[in-house]
C-alpha cells in the first residue's frame, strides 16, 4: 500500500511541478474571466468574450466532465500549498519525531469550507458595485503571480503581500488550506454539476469493518460515496484511492449498492435458467 501511495504522490508531484513551471497563472487568469463578466455588468456594458474567458470556460468544462483535477494537479497556488504542507510534515518527522501531520477536525474543515463562498460573493459584489478598483494591491494571488514571473511586488501591494504570507502560514497547518477555505475559483468549481463518472466511488461491501482510512486521508474529510453533498469539495488528489488497502475506490466505479443490485440480478437470472 505504501508503494502505491508513494507512486501516486510522485506522479502527482511531477505533474504539479510541470504546471507550476509552465503555467503558474492559470488560476488568476481563469478568475480574471469571471471578474470581466461582473465588471462589465457593474459598468452597464455588454459582456464581450475575451481570452480570459477562454481559460475560464475550458476549466469549467474540464471540471464538469472530469472533476476538479485542475485543482488537484494543475493549480500552481494549490501546488504551493501542497509543497509547504509536506515540508512542514517532513521537518516535524525528522526534527521533532512527530509522524502525525497537522490538520483541523472534520467539523471545523466543513465549517471553514463555506468561507470561500463568502469571499467569492464579496469579490463579485465589489465588481458589480464598482468598488473593485479600490481593492487593487490587496490580492494575494496577484502578488503570487508577480513572484512566479520573477517580479517583486511594489509597496502598493503591501496588504496583498501580508495576506499571502498569512495564507502560506495557513497552508502549513492544514492540507489545501487556501483551496478549501478561501479560493473564490474553488467555490465556483465546487458548485459545478460534475458528471457521475467523474466522482470517486467505493465498493462498500468490500470495505474492512470500521475502516475509515480514505476519509482520514482525504484533506476535505469526505465520505467517498460519489453522491455526498460535499462531493464538489473533492479536489481529485486520488489520495483516497491510493490509501485504500483493498483498492475499493475508483473514479466512476461501481458502488456497493450497484454491486448488490448486480448480484441480485445475477442470482435471479440463475433461478430461471
Amino acid at each position: 500500500m505504501k508503494k502505491r501511495q508513494r507512486k501516486v504522490w510522485l506522479i502527482r508531484a511531477a505533474i504539479q511541478l510541470l504546471f507550476f513551471i509552465a503555467a503558474p497563472s492559470l488560476f488568476s487568469t481563469a478568475f480574471a474571466g469571471v471578474k470581466s463578466v461582473f465588471l462589465a455588468i457593474g459598468g452597464g456594458q455588454s459582456v464581450t468574450w475575451n481570452s480570459f474567458l477562454d481559460i475560464t470556460a475550458l476549466l469549467l468544462v474540464i471540471t464538469v466532465l472530469f472533476g476538479r483535477h485542475f485543482c488537484g494537479y494543475a493549480c500552481a497556488f494549490g501546488s504551493l500549498g501542497d509543497a509547504l504542507y509536506e515540508l512542514v510534515a517532513f521537518i516535524r518527522a525528522k526534527c521533532f519525531h512527530k509522524k502525525k501531520k497537522l490538520g483541523y477536525s472534520e467539523e471545523l474543515v466543513h465549517k471553514l469550507q463555506k468561507v470561500k463562498y463568502v469571499v467569492l460573493a464579496f469579490l463579485l459584489l465589489s465588481c458589480v458595485g464598482g468598488f473593485y478598483s479600490k481593492l487593487q494591491g490587496m490580492s494575494p494571488w496577484d502578488v503570487f503571480s508577480m513572484l512566479t514571473t520573477g517580479k517583486l511586488p511594489k509597496s502598493t501591494y503591501l496588504v496583498g503581500t501580508i495576506l499571502l504570507v498569512l495564507i502560506m502560514i495557513g497552508m502549513c497547518t492544514q492540507e489545501r488550506f487556501f483551496c478549501q477555505f478561501l479560493c473564490p475559483m474553488g467555490a465556483i468549481f465546487a458548485i459545478m454539476p460534475i458528471l457521475p463518472g467523474a466522482l470517486f466511488k467505493r465498493n462498500r461491501p468490500k470495505c474492512a469493518p470500521k475502516c475509515t482510512l480514505c476519509k482520514k486521508r482525504c484533506p476535505a474529510h469526505l465520505d467517498i460515496d460519489g453522491d455526498t453533498v460535499h462531493s464538489g469539495e473533492c479536489i481529485c488528489c486520488h489520495a483516497c484511492a491510493a490509501t485504500c488497502p483493498r483498492q475499493n475506490i475508483c473514479l466512476g466505479g461501481v458502488t456497493g449498492s450497484e454491486t448488490e443490485k448486480n448480484i441480485n440480478k445475477t442470482n435471479l437470472l440463475r433461478k430461471f435458467d
